[in-house]
């Protein structure tokens, strides 16, 4: 869960170029071909974990959030952001109706947005004492919402993905003594007015006591869903940019019955615990899952990348996306034909960038497609020809990519641009403007 970000901005820079900050949308750095210039969001009301979503129905329509910290006393709710203009410019979005009953409590923590297939917009807001769900049924303009959508004691890391229209799913996992143990999922059929009693995904076993939980995606029948998570068998490394060298393993959760029973099966074993916190999964049109996370490697810190054909059952032999390259904050979507996907994060061409490295960074995108052989044919780039920042950098816990109907990707992504721990975040988005790049 998110802690309170300062809201002041400090851009460091020096002569000769050794610190340089990207610091306004006219000054953005400029774009290789196949990307449009990025657009800055906003450089106050942000944090290391944002959320993207596009309607289906329209893709100018568009939301961003990113956790404002939990109780947000000031503010209310986490920082949302919306877009109806496809991304070239967005306002903050206030997601609390007047009279609903979210409006007595202090949200914050972390958020998610979703949109239905019939384009009703969905957020998800922690606070101390559950998870506020809110709903709008035009674009934004009006909405309303319950602050009791779950039904486990302790709260964190909600996730949301919209079905069929007035349907929304939800998954978050729990905290039990400073660690998660449980993971849930509940749904709604009445556009985020109730939900369904949450069921368990997962809890604590012997192949590992404490759990992270990574996001799930959604088959069109809406009944074959998929979520990937960590196992550790250590409580160290649960927060983004703490690195052991304990092993973990990564799983994948399945449901069949539409989120009403699950199981679980293991993805791989992992020589080291994974960079950044969560593991990210995508599912293409041709049912192929894709599943990505970033680890260190015997150079550089790279995204790892695996898939399977056969809904989970058995899965390639992982490899790194960005060789001696480091990579935080993997996300990854499936694409619209089978043995696709797409893939965004924060990365640097500097092998030994750390958090107290000055190293250039930048973001970077893959492209997947699997072929008749079953070996992934991979290209990668950046999407400014020069870094949106050069100095020490914090991790981000998530970047997020989104396909529209065309297949182009739409970035949502996190970047600290500030001296250490001095709350300077900013949130940022950015179109493609063609995959033959």
């Amino acid at each position: 869960m998110a802690v309170s970000p300062s809201k002041s901005l400090v851009l460091v820079c020096a002569a000769g170029g050794v610190l340089a900050a990207l610091a306004a949308p006219g000054q953005a750095a400029s774009a290789p071909r196949g990307w449009a210039k990025p657009v800055l969001v906003s450089k106050t009301l942000a944090h290391r974990e944002t959320s993207l979503v596009l309607d289906p129905t329209n893709v100018r329509n568009q939301m961003i959030c990113d956790p404002s910290g939990v109780p947000s006393v000031d503010h209310g709710q986490s920082y949302f952001h919306r877009s109806s203009d496809g991304g070239r410019t967005w306002h903050e979005q206030n997601v609390e109706g007047a009279t609903d009953l979210r409006q007595a409590t202090f949200e914050g923590g972390d958020c998610d947005v979703a949109i239905d297939r019939a384009g009703t917009m969905y957020s998800a807001d922690t606070w101390l004492g559950d998870l506020s769900v809110g709903h709008s049924t035009d674009h934004g303009k009006t909405w309303d919402g319950t602050p009791l959508s779950g039904t486990s004691p302790i709260i964190d890391r909600p996730w949301l993905v919209g079905g069929a229209p007035g349907t929304v799913y939800l998954s978050y996992h729990d905290l039990q003594c400073c660690s998660p143990a449980a993971m849930w999922f509940t749904k709604s059929t009445d556009y985020g007015k109730t939900f369904s009693p949450a069921v368990p995904i997962t809890t604590a076993n012997t192949d590992g006591a404490f759990i992270w939980e990574g996001n799930f995606v959604v088959a069109p029948n809406g009944k074959d869903i998929y979520l990937v998570y960590s196992r550790r068998s250590s409580i160290n490394g649960i927060s983004a940019g703490v690195d052991t060298e304990s092993p973990m393993s990564l799983w994948l959760a399945s449901s069949h019955d539409a989120g009403t029973t699950w199981t679980s099966s293991r993805i791989t074993n992992l020589p080291v615990e994974t960079s950044t916190i969560y593991p990210a999964i995508g599912l293409d049109k041709g049912g192929y899952l894709h599943v990505v996370w970033s680890m260190k490697s015997s150079k550089g810190n790279p995204v790892f990348y695996t898939y399977s054909a056969n809904a989970g059952r058995t899965w390639r032999s992982a490899v790194p996306l960005n060789p001696g390259h480091v990579g935080w904050a993997p996300w990854i979507v499936g694409g619209h034909h089978r043995g696709e996907a797409a893939v965004a994060w924060l990365g640097s061409p500097d092998p030994a960038a750390t958090q107290s490295t000055v190293s250039p960074w930048y973001f970077d995108w893959a492209r997947v497609t699997v072929g008749a052989s079953g070996k992934p044919a991979i290209r990668t780039g950046s999407t400014t020809k020069s870094p949106l920042w050069e100095g020490k950098q914090t991790e981000p816990e998530f970047e997020m990519v989104a396909l529209d109907a065309k297949g182009l990707m739409h970035l949502g992504m996190s970047i600290y641009q500030g001296r250490p721990n001095g709350g300077a975040w900013s949130v940022w988005n950015q179109t493609e403007t063609s995959t033959s790049h």
